[in-house]
């Protein structure tokens, strides 16, 4: 395997304490790959996007969105504008974002006017273009493909790594801009909010929603369109982009103590599309294909549902499978093909074999991901060269989800006494710490909903290293369910919180 990009180094950028804002970002190039981390309110990551990438956002803007989509044509673009605004409703959170974006580009002393509309760009137009494979459908305009096939269980075992647990790899396939060439970038995002979690998405300057995006629980959505975009039902509609950003970047969405698929299904449900969408989830231990369109709704497949795919596996293309009956797509029978030859996954196959059977020239990102290895590989297009023959990056998504930045020290947590181990765990996790002198220490388990689960101890420790089992069960012996918990440490100068994930 590649070697694990490792950052070990703080990111280059400094904070001024001239400014009006305090900018919560830091920006790294890996391979060629630009990297921003950014933490905070919504407000706050969006003005450090804006002041740190601002000029790359108005580029996107200027050069590939209004020409592509609107022919520089200053009415057309209005009128679509009009109807963004007249028919789709986002959260405020997105808002306040999309505020502090601008507010960003302005700090940074950007120039906002654009030729085309003969008027400065703000947050609307921010969050028009979040909503670019929801308009579509009105404007008729763009090439959307993508592609993904995920694997598990017996399909992997023969993998040393894998050993059993899942693997996704996705192609994102868009029309090859020079603008979106030139501007591949990997998002981090350390939000501040309670109910929220750190996640990433591979994305390009300005989109902020969940293209291509999983969370530091181990979820993840990638987004391809859907080969039916009827929208007979004038509902209020919401960016497809936004509701699975909802699904990855709340903490257990549908809060029923998993943090899976079903997250990112009804995260979809709640909300009503415009267009077509087929969105690849996986967790550490399954995988799910979520169908959704303005006309019939939303639908879910899982492997039971393979017709020509072995169990197991997962693809997904463009035309819906459950939704609607399929139509012929000849990426999916040639995934169908490779895996009927040979059903045996490894990590390494399976990127050749969505390169082989789907890979297109317009693919601009391959992306793979294994959970359970907290391994994520990422490769990119360059001008004539589709991302997949590309040299991927491999990061260690510990270290991506580590905030090893110049933030200010008032947003860090203190350092955690306990640490926990393995954590997912599947049987028992290890809860050890070190105590400076002797004194009581109470460890108490709590689910989701804060109801105490168990007492796992109420003691007194002495001087030095302890540690103490948590076997998944409740105070009455009885097995809990899979999901997340939490743990309160309590001594008598020290307390603190923080989670375990039990799978089964």
């Amino acid at each position: 395997m590649k070697k694990i990009i490792i950052f070990l180094i703080l990111f280059g950028f400094s904070v001024s304490l001239c400014f009006a804002q305090t900018v919560n970002g830091d920006t790294l190039t890996v391979d060629g790959k630009k990297i921003l981390k950014i933490w905070g309110t919504h407000y706050e990551r969006g003005y450090a996007t804006g002041y740190l990438v601002g000029d790359k956002i108005k580029y996107i803007m200027e050069d590939y969105f209004i020409p592509t989509y609107f022919m520089n044509n200053s009415v057309l673009y209005e009128n679509c504008r009009m109807y963004y605004l007249n028919n789709f409703d986002v959260e405020d959170k997105y808002h306040s974002e999309a505020q502090g974006i601008i507010d960003g580009m302005i700090e940074a002393g950007l120039d906002l006017f654009s030729v085309v509309l003969q008027r400065d760009m703000d947050s609307n137009d921010v969050l028009m273009v979040n909503a670019l494979v929801d308009l579509v459908v009105l404007i008729e305009n763009g090439e959307f493909g993508c592609s993904s096939i995920s694997s598990w269980g017996p399909s992997t075992y023969q993998d040393p790594d894998l050993n059993g647990a899942p693997v996704i790899t996705r192609n994102m396939d868009w029309t090859p801009h020079p603008a979106l060439l030139e501007n591949h970038l990997l998002v981090i995002h350390f939000p501040s909010e309670d109910n929220e979690v750190n996640w990433l998405s591979f994305t390009f300057p300005g989109f902020i929603g969940g293209l291509s995006a999983l969370n530091e629980d181990g979820l993840s959505a990638f987004m391809n369109m859907g080969n039916v975009n009827s929208y007979p039902n004038t509902e209020i509609f919401h960016p497809i982009l936004f509701s699975i950003r909802n699904a990855i970047e709340t903490y257990d969405y549908n809060g029923d103590m998993n943090v899976d698929p079903l997250d990112v299904r009804n995260a979809i449900e709640d909300k009503y599309q415009i267009s077509g969408s087929i969105v690849h989830c996986i967790n550490n231990s399954e995988a799910l294909v979520i169908e959704c369109n303005n006309e019939s709704g939303v639908e879910a497949r899982d492997d039971t549902d393979n017709t020509i795919i072995p169990f197991n596996n997962l693809a997904a293309t463009n035309h819906f499978r459950k939704l609607y009956p399929p139509d012929y797509c000849y990426r999916y029978e040639n995934i169908s093909d490779s895996l009927i030859v040979n059903s045996e996954i490894t990590i390494e196959r399976s990127w050749n074999l969505l390169a082989g059977a789907a890979g297109v020239s317009s693919t601009l990102h391959t992306i793979q991901y294994a959970p359970t290895l907290n391994m994520v590989k990422w490769s990119t297009a360059t001008s004539g060269i589709p991302a997949y023959q590309n040299v991927p990056t491999v990061f260690d998504l510990e270290e991506l989800f580590t905030l090893n930045t110049s933030a200010d020290t008032e947003y860090f947590k203190e350092i955690s006494l306990v640490n926990t181990f393995p954590n997912p765990f599947y049987s028992s996790a290890s809860l050890s710490f070190s105590l400076p002198e002797a004194t009581n220490v109470e460890i108490i388990i709590f689910n989701i909903k804060g109801q105490k689960i168990r007492k796992l101890i109420n003691e007194a420790c002495s001087y030095g290293n302890h540690s103490f089992m948590w076997d998944g069960k409740d105070d009455a012996g009885n097995n809990v369910v899979s999901g997340i918990y939490f743990y309160r440490f309590e001594t008598e100068y020290k307390s603190e919180s923080g989670r375990l994930i039990l799978i089964k």
